[in-house]
């Protein structure tokens, strides 16, 4: 075993708690400014206010403000005024020197007889007269509210009374006061208490507090999973998503309190649950996550004091569940209605349990039914499991469904194995129908372990159902085995049509990682359904042979088979069956490049699965139909009609949510794949980075490598976009080797097209021009895959000096798009085929194509490609003599750079991006300076005229019978004394100076 590793398990961050930040924030805000405020914070022990108090003292001192705090402690409760002279000894605590001097001669001689050691600094203070107690009191209270005010007129306080539930009530009493004294003083009382803990005095004070509208309150909730994932990535130091099984167990045992949270973590560690291998933490598989000691403590000193009647109703519930039902404990007990509520009340009342209803009862945390099952002995576990088992289905035994759970449960644990089997694969059952693949897998594999026990083989349907929710969950090599074992027992028992299903299991299964051995599969499959002659079997099948054709680039086919299948769903009132096929239909059109048409097919497929309630099918239409047209995968495609941003952002939304209700891993990776080129299209890159990063986790996690793929390619595109092509490089490389071993030419042939043209951009002529050689030069322009690839070779001819070449490319490809509804409908080619014309001097007919591609992403919102179509028009403006407008695009290109560098937080790109974007914008005041030349040499004007007639430096010495390395200083020179990084500049400004005329 690894042994345990010595690391702090405390959040290094607040998490899940930016509200309440915010709104102690203004408070602080409005003391600063003289409008004094009380604020309560409550919450159950372990939520966190301390770590929020934390907090707020930084932003206090951040602010010049004085901060005073005091904790109370279970004994201040018999303490009279002890939070009172925490924060006088807190307050001269920090005095010194002559300045301590004065500020402890003025506290109020009432005060400074409550504590020695003022009394002592302030000798010649007078006896205070004796009173009667409620005299004294009052007095007091006075001196206490005239001090703290006193306080603040030096400076604006901050003061912080914690967990005032164990205050005693003189205490009370006094904050009481000083709440209703403040509202002229720059001062902010925040007083925190557990609000599981509330005393008589206390629920008064809060009530006067109420009434008297002098408090604000806040009360913390527990962290979401959300939350919990931040915080435990927090804590390992890890950027990428917790593992959902880790994460949801953590979460059920802990419910997102962040105390808990930490201690569970903390005992893990210690326990080398987890442990460390050089970068990366590692973890066991855990079969029970372990208590920590400081939860074993509470729950001990709660349960000390019980009755024998309550603990016993104590252990019968651990074992019964995290909730119980009264009846069942009743019919277990014996106890009559009054002594059982007895029982129960003292647990509420020891803070062990909570009540949910008249009927149901559940232990307060995860952790304290865990610590308390714990202390159990097996034996008297497995007895008490059998009974809350029989005693539930003797109850329920009308109408057992709502029970499911339970029962599998505890006859697995009472060790009653054909209950156990039966009951298991019913609740097994009834959690996939309800999109709990989790759940279901834990009660299949209960189900399987009691047929072990009883020496049966478990039913074939039994193994696929555990497959496919395995399959649900991305593991992969689980549900390998399970669909492998029903297929040898098909066989074994000539079973023909379960072996039918066994192979398109293994099909689809093999889908996500190996479109060749899918396709096997399908193969064989097919064979067996057309020998079969059942038209639902053959429907099926070619629905599956229609999506393995999809990603083998045959739409042709594809189109065929789905269309045979559809026929033969209608025909049969398959309403699911149609829904599927019409679906496969849209991405048929996806693949082929009309958007329009799949657009129009998802719409249809998106409305069937509704009506239908299929929330996973429904969850991967909906991503697919975020991704808007411009987008990096339909770029060499025609535009559809377009769809407001802001509802494909919707639909994205319900997408991941899907997902994760579903607990569909792969759909949520896929799904935050596509809203990651949706954020990415609009220019939201800080979002687009993100939603690629966590879709690209989840897709490792569950080695779904089809979607491995697609998220390090779009990431790769992200960052080509940000102008960054050798940090684009790593995930193009990795992108395209898993394309490589997917077997789907389609995403073969997009990430080795795009690998392709990072080389380019890169400078690497050669390598990109291997990795296109590899594909066969007759290819056709017919699916998005084939059209990347002949893009990377128009790129690649262009970048060799053969534009004529790269613009027939470019010509055919516009020719062969799908559904053009236009002349310039296809933006990304807009701005290729400029960048040929403009190398043939062909700049006039360069103009329109950018102009149109400028109107279609302003219309849409495009940042990224309207700035780029700015950048490409500016240039050609220059070069055809409009220096006014070519000024004005470059400035509206250099604002949309500016927006689009605002959303990345990652300070280092962000600076990357602006530096290589300003080297392709010229400078504005650099250009007003310098754009008359005046600072040019008669020769370096010259060889600027012959920069624009676009001759090479062995072109221009030639002509001017000087050396090659004079024209480079000279060249040089030109691009420094006018502030320009290209000389593509240099000859737009040679143009659009008239410079270009004067040559002979």
């Amino acid at each position: 075993m690894p042994p345990p590793v010595d690391m702090p398990t405390v959040c290094p961050v607040i998490v899940g708690r930016a509200p309440y930040l915010g709104a102690l924030d203004d408070h602080l805000n409005a003391a600063c400014a003289g409008r004094g405020q009380t604020v309560v914070v409550a919450g159950e022990a372990g939520v966190g206010k301390s770590r929020l108090m934390a907090e707020a003292r930084m932003q206090a001192a951040a602010r010049g403000m004085g901060v005073l705090v005091a904790r109370c402690f279970e004994p201040d409760r018999v303490l009279p005024y002890a939070p009172l002279m925490e924060l006088l000894r807190a307050h001269l605590a920090e005095q010194s020197g002559e300045s301590g001097v004065r500020d402890v001669a003025s506290i109020p001689s009432e005060l400074a007889h409550l504590r020695p050691d003022a009394a002592h600094l302030r000798p010649e203070a007078s006896p205070v007269a004796a009173l009667d107690p409620a005299q004294e009191q009052r007095h007091l209270v006075q001196a206490w509210v005239r001090f703290v005010a006193g306080l603040a007129t030096a400076r604006p306080m901050l003061v912080v009374v914690e967990d005032v539930h164990w205050a005693d009530d003189a205490s009370l009493d006094a904050l009481l006061a000083l709440a209703r004294r403040l509202a002229a003083h720059p001062l902010l009382l925040v007083l925190t208490y557990r609000s599981d803990e509330l005393t008589p005095n206390l629920r008064h004070l809060l009530a006067q507090l109420d009434r008297e509208r002098l408090a604000s309150e806040l009360l913390l909730p527990r962290l979401s999973p959300a939350d919990v994932d931040a915080m435990l990535r927090a804590i390992f130091d890890q950027p990428q998503p917790i593992r959902a099984d880790f994460l949801e167990a953590i979460y059920e045992l802990t419910d997102g309190n962040p105390f808990f949270i930490e201690e569970v973590i903390r005992a893990l560690v210690a326990a080398g649950d987890i442990y460390r291998t050089g970068a990366r933490w590692e973890r066991r598989a855990l079969a029970q996550l372990r208590i920590p000691r400081s939860v074993q403590d509470a729950v001990l000193r709660h349960s000390q004091q019980l009755s024998p009647a309550a603990d016993q109703v104590l252990r019968l519930a651990a074992v019964a569940g995290r909730f119980f039902d009264f009846d069942v404990l009743a019919a277990l007990t014996g106890q009559d209605e009054g002594a059982l509520l007895g029982s129960v009340r003292e647990l509420i009342g020891a803070q062990l349990v909570v009540e949910e209803s008249a009927e149901r009862f559940a232990f307060r945390h995860a952790l304290t039914r865990q610590a308390i099952y714990a202390g159990l002995l097996t034996r008297e576990r497995r007895a008490l499991h059998q009974a809350i088992a029989e005693t539930i289905a003797r109850l329920h035994a009308a109408n057992p469904e709502p029970y499911l759970a339970d029962l599998a449960y505890h006859f697995a644990e009472g060790e009653a194995w054909e209950q156990a089997l039966a009951y298991g694969e019913r609740a097994g059952t009834q959690a996939l129908a309800l999109f709990a693949p989790r759940a279901a897998v834990e009660h299949f594999n209960r189900a399987i372990e009691a047929a072990a026990h009883l020496a049966t083989e478990p039913a074939a349907q039994l193994r696929r159902a555990r497959g496919w929710a395995l399959a649900t969950l991305g593991d992969f090599d689980g549900a390998h085995a399970d669909f492998q074992a029903v297929l040898a027992r098909a066989r074994a028992e000539s079973d023909r049509p379960a072996e039918w299903q066994a192979l398109l299991d293994l099909g689809n299964l093999w889908a996500g990682q190996d479109y060749a051995r899918a396709g096997e599969y399908f193969d064989q499959a097919l064979a067996l359904a057309r020998a079969l002659d059942t038209p639902p079997i053959l429907a099926e099948t070619l629905t599956r042979l229609g999506d393995w054709y999809l990603n083998r680039e045959r739409p042709d086919e594809a189109e065929r088979c789905l269309q045979d299948a559809l026929a033969i769903f209608e025909q049969t009132g398959d309403r699911h069956g149609v829904a599927r096929t019409v679906d496969l239909l849209g991405t048929v059109s996806d693949i082929a490049g009309d958007i329009a048409l799949m657009r129009r097919r998802y719409e249809r497929a998106a409305a069937l699965f509704r009506a239908l309630g299929d929330r996973q099918a429904l969850s991967s239409t909906l991503a697919t139909m975020i991704i808007p047209g411009g987008a990096y995968i339909f770029e060499t495609v025609a535009l559809p009609p377009h769809v407001p941003a802001a509802e494909t952002l919707r639909l994205g939304e319900e997408s991941i949510a899907l997902a994760r209700e579903t607990g569909w891993r792969a759909g949520e990776a896929y799904a935050a794949g596509t809203l990651a080129m949706h954020f990415a299209a609009y220019g939201e890159y800080g979002r687009a980075l993100d939603a690629a990063g966590d879709g690209l986790a989840i897709a490792r996690e569950i080695e779904h490598r089809e979607w491995m793929t697609a998220c390090e390619w779009t990431h790769g595109m992200i960052l080509t976009d940000l102008l960054v092509p050798a940090r684009a490089h790593a995930h193009f490389r990795r992108a395209n080797a898993l394309g490589r071993t997917s077997g789907s030419r389609h995403w073969r042939h997009v990430t080795a097209g795009s690998l392709a043209e990072n080389h380019v951009a890169l400078g690497d002529l050669a390598a990109a021009a291997a990795i296109l050689a590899a594909v066969a030069p007759d290819l056709p322009m017919r699916t998005l895959g084939q059209r990347r690839i002949w893009t990377a070779r128009a790129k690649l001819a262009l970048a060799r000096g053969d534009a004529a070449a790269a613009l027939d490319v470019v010509d055919r490809l516009i020719a062969s798009a799908v559904g053009r509804t236009g002349e310039h409908d296809i933006p990304l080619l807009a701005l290729l085929g400029s960048e040929c014309l403009v190398a043939l001097d062909r700049y006039e007919e360069a103009v329109e194509p950018l102009r149109a591609a400028v109107r279609v992403a302003t219309e849409r919102g495009l940042l990224p490609l309207r700035w780029r179509s700015y950048l490409a028009l500016a240039r050609v403006s220059a070069a055809c003599g409009d220096a006014a407008g070519a000024a004005e695009q470059y400035r509206s290109a250099r604002t949309i750079v500016e927006q689009l560098a605002a959303t990345l937080p990652d300070g280092a790109l962000h600076d990357e991006f602006l530096a290589h974007a300003a080297a392709l914008l010229p400078a504005e005041r650099d250009r007003a300076a310098r754009s008359d030349g005046s600072t040019l040499t008669r020769r370096e004007r010259e060889v600027a005229m012959l920069v624009a007639h676009h001759l090479s430096n062995r072109d221009i010495a030639d002509r001017l019978s000087i050396g090659e390395r004079t024209v480079e200083t000279h060249v040089g020179n030109i691009l420094g004394k006018l502030g320009f990084a290209s000389r593509l500049e240099i000859a737009t400004w040679a143009v659009a100076s008239g410079q270009g005329s004067d040559l002979v």
